[in-house]
């Protein structure tokens, strides 16, 4: 067996190779075509890369060519992360070195990053992308919004009308008393509104095609009241392999639905939720939470009763919690909702039927 540690770059990749020995049989400090490389691996080489943009690609095209790869975090990595005089040369040969010694040894246990499949992989930069659609809506639908609060035009009804039918809203405008400048601005971000509206939903559709080879998870979920295909999908673009988590404890940190803590002198405070996990089903699934606690009166009571102890943001987060558990193991066990709708989910498996088809039509169009 051979062992390849790799420090890649945008440009270019640094390589350290050792033998079944341990010892250092090649070394290449500048390695401009690292495809090229790939191409003379096989089965008695080992790889392992730092997770990183991109790497997931170079992953499954090394893995293609019979090669093992392991993906590592770096940040958990501490012969990287705590070496004093980091280069290049050190990661990579340090990255060959505990390659060796995991698969030789067992001496040492690399921190391994799960590698999504490309489906997973193509719908989180999808979602991504629809993620940052949604930010640019709400600034300008905030922007505008303000101008007219700024110019004493405070009624919520006139401002949704505006911002939720930006084609329609100029005989709206003409009637009110604007200054110049104002209305300029108001003007120029609804005209940015349509076509970023339209695009989110070529883009909510291109979704949905995208997920169709995971179509047999998302009729699962889909038995849940208030989950539509959308949403299933978001979940799985997110969780990936659901087996991966041992706990759910570790599924809810790892979604960022469980408050941080901190103990000192026998105390344990708990704080907020951790922001910095991932954040697509925390964000898209608090928008459906009203019809989430309408699937069952237990849950619907369990709402209510801590919304009034403890406020809706933490009865939120408790209902996503719920609501994630039962996804958790609807998917291990293959078994749907118990308390599902028959009539409801045949009309929400038409209508997804019906997205399927006109993403089909749109991307042939397209």
């Amino acid at each position: 067996m051979t062992y390849h540690g790799v420090d890649l770059h945008k440009s270019y990749a640094t390589i350290s190779v050792r033998d079944e020995s341990g010892k250092a049989i090649r070394f290449l400090a500048h390695e401009a075509n690292f495809g090229r490389y790939i191409e003379g691996l096989g089965s008695t080489d080992v790889v392992v890369l730092e997770a990183s943009t991109g790497t997931f690609r170079w992953a499954t095209r090394i893995q293609e060519k019979g090669a093992r790869c392991l993906v590592l975090d770096a940040y958990r990595f501490r012969i990287i992360r705590d070496s004093w005089n980091k280069s290049d040369r050190r990661d990579a040969v340090n990255l060959s070195l505990a390659l060796w010694l995991g698969e030789q040894s067992g001496e040492v246990k690399l921190p391994l990053v799960w590698q999504p499949t490309a489906v997973v992989r193509d719908l989180r930069k999808l979602f991504g992308q629809y993620q940052l659609l949604n930010k640019q809506i709400r600034q300008l639908k905030a922007q505008v919004e303000s101008l007219l609060v700024e110019e004493g035009i405070g009624e919520r009804a006139i401002g949704q009308a505006v911002v939720e039918h930006p084609e329609a809203a100029e005989e709206t405008l003409a009637k009110l008393e604007l200054s110049d400048s104002s209305r300029t601005c108001i003007r120029m971000s609804l005209r940015l509104l349509t076509p970023l509206q339209n695009e989110k939903q070529r883009l909510r559709a291109e979704i949905v095609l995208t997920g169709e080879p995971l179509q047999e998870s998302v009729k699962l979920l889909m038995t849940i009241r208030g989950v539509t295909a959308f949403l299933a999908l978001a979940f799985l673009a997110d969780v990936g392999d659901i087996s991966r988590f041992s706990s759910l404890r570790k599924l809810y940190a790892y979604l960022g639905v469980v408050p941080g803590s901190r103990s000192s002198g026998g105390k344990t405070r708990d704080g907020h939720i951790n922001r910095q996990s991932r954040e697509l089903v925390r964000t898209l699934f608090s928008q459906a939470v009203p019809h989430l606690v309408a699937s069952s009166p237990t849950l619907g009571r369990f709402y209510q009763d801590l919304v009034a102890r403890r406020g809706y943001g933490r009865a939120r987060i408790a209902i996503l919690r719920k609501v994630i558990g039962m996804m958790r193991r609807m998917l291990l066990s293959g078994t749907p909702y118990r308390g599902f709708e028959p009539a409801l989910y045949e009309k929400k498996l038409r209508a997804y039927r019906r997205e399927l088809r006109k993403a089909e039509k749109q991307r042939e169009v397209a």
